[in-house]
């Protein structure tokens, strides 16, 4: 697909003005997903891109998907249906979860999901079963996020979708009700009008918005410190463009954070925060040097919730160094991404940050740290202890010990953690078929959402919580549904301006 550069931005739009059926706002995995359906069922198409890139927060994505009866599940011998995954989804998410949202979601997963993107070219490599999930089947695919957005962006390439970087987006054109177009600022300043017989709004959530989270989540300003993650474009632009074309926007104050962040070395707000994955044999102390939770629970249910009840909600991870390769920094790729880990950066993150030490002995390592020299001394040799003693589980947190080397040295590593919030789990209502819903509870015509500006999915699928897996998933779904709606509707242009 040509990206067009955004020095020729102005010219390249001024030129298609005008020229579209559908006008995708937002480049990731809901908006390729919109683009590839629209541009199938005929539309002429283009994608408008805020950043000077494309993808957004789903190239940073592991690209976990929560898929029920599917190939892989019946090659490793797992029983699973929709009805106990809506159980665990619904036990989970709580009474704001959108059930038929996400009952439909699971039944079309195997097929509109796992099916659609082999067809795409992306395979299923690995199948687990995070924290929640009554049996195996969160799945990942090769290459992650990135590897999923160059396949939807071949895709979409070879459909003459057109892809344009560094356009602002400032309003959505409404005619008499309906969605006609979109006001734009390109990259070299020009105002101009797209004119389209249906726009479809994919942005992402507000995560990287402090404002608005403490805005609409007042319980978040008593934190000490709440590091923004995800997409640094995850500002609820498309939020604010949708609230004022009318629609109708729920669960914003559902934030979901995880307890393993990181400030970024690179900003200098200490504000933007990476999240540390890959480490496996560390275990967290508070400040008082104890441990607090099974540490094998590092996600935004039970290690959140353990993290946000430790003095200070912060924590330190302590590990062996020779773990040091196996880290995946989330958040900012400059660091590395999920499938492509650079080791001369993280070797410079380790060295810049103030929130990472490293010695030979526990005691040394709490004396550069700040936290009690006996405490962290006697954490350590208890879980040593139940490593050494061939223990499946230690004693004191019940976490499971298959694997797990002890914490001898030399060369110990602690990080400290905050809590950094990733995904906004609240956005524009839709019905079903992605259309925007109004305040007034009528669906605007020829104006369709999908992915975390809404919600992931219908504006609050998961509810307040999620199972692992149910955000890549239901944004991918979603864009696809919004993009195929769009597509149909505009095969029967007159009943829908009449109707």
């Amino acid at each position: 697909m040509r990206l067009v550069r955004q020095e020729d931005q102005g010219a390249s739009l001024l030129r298609r003005a005008g020229g579209y059926d559908v006008v995708v706002v937002g480049s990731g995995v809901a908006g390729l997903c919109a683009a590839v359906e629209a541009a199938s069922a005929g539309a002429r198409v283009v994608v408008l891109e805020r950043a000077g890139a494309v993808g957004g927060a789903s190239v940073m994505s592991g690209a976990a998907c929560n898929l029920v009866g599917t190939p892989l599940q019946r090659a490793r011998g797992v029983d699973d249906d929709v009805q106990l995954a809506l159980a665990d989804w619904v036990r989970v998410g709580g009474p704001t979860a959108d059930v038929e949202w996400a009952r439909r979601y699971l039944e079309r997963s195997r097929v509109d999901i796992y099916d659609w993107c082999e067809d795409l070219g992306v395979s299923w490599l690995e199948l687990s079963q995070p924290e929640g999930n009554s049996v195996a089947r969160v799945h990942t695919p090769a290459g992650w996020g990135r590897g999923i957005v160059e396949a939807l962006t071949a895709r979409a390439a070879s459909l003459g979708v057109g892809i344009e970087l560094g356009v602002d987006v400032r309003e959505v054109v409404l005619r008499d009700g309906v969605a006609s177009g979109v006001d734009v600022t390109s990259a070299d300043g020009a105002e101009l009008r797209l004119d389209a017989r249906a726009v479809v709004v994919c942005t992402g959530g507000f995560a990287a918005n402090r404002e608005l989270m403490r805005e609409v989540a007042p319980d978040l300003r008593e934190l000490p410190r709440l590091l923004s993650g995800g997409a640094p474009g995850a500002l609820g632009h498309g939020h604010r463009l949708l609230r004022r074309a009318g629609a109708q926007l729920t669960c914003l104050d559902h934030i979901w954070a995880y307890p393993n962040g990181t400030p970024d070395p690179d900003d200098p707000t200490g504000t933007r925060g990476v999240g540390v994955r890959g480490i496996s044999g560390d275990i967290w102390l508070n400040s008082a040097g104890r441990r607090f939770v099974d540490e094998g629970q590092r996600n935004g249910g039970t290690g959140a919730r353990a993290l946000l009840a430790q003095p200070g909600r912060t924590a330190w991870s302590i590990f062996n160094a020779a773990e040091l390769p196996n880290v995946v920094l989330l958040g900012n790729e400059r660091w590395g991404t999920p499938a492509t880990v650079a080791p001369d950066l993280l070797t410079e993150f380790w060295g810049r940050s103030e929130f990472v030490w490293r010695a030979d002995t526990p005691a040394e390592l709490a004396d550069k740290i700040g936290l009690p020299t006996a405490a962290v001394a006697d954490s350590v040799a208890a879980f040593n202890a139940a490593v050494l003693a061939g223990k499946d589980r230690d004693p004191e947190q019940q976490r499971s010990l298959t694997g797990i080397p002890p914490l001898t040295g030399p060369d110990l590593v602690a990080i400290q953690f905050f809590p950094i919030a990733v995904k906004t789990f609240g956005g524009v209502r839709t019905d079903l078929q992605c259309r925007v819903i109004d305040r007034a509870g009528a669906a605007i015509r020829g104006l369709f959402a999908a992915g975390e500006v809404a919600g992931m999915a219908g504006g609050c699928i998961n509810g307040r919580a999620a199972l692992e897996g149910t955000m890549f998933g239901p944004c991918l779904y979603s864009g696809r549904v919004a993009g195929a709606t769009a597509g149909a509707e505009l095969a029967r242009p007159q009943r829908m301006r009449t109707e």
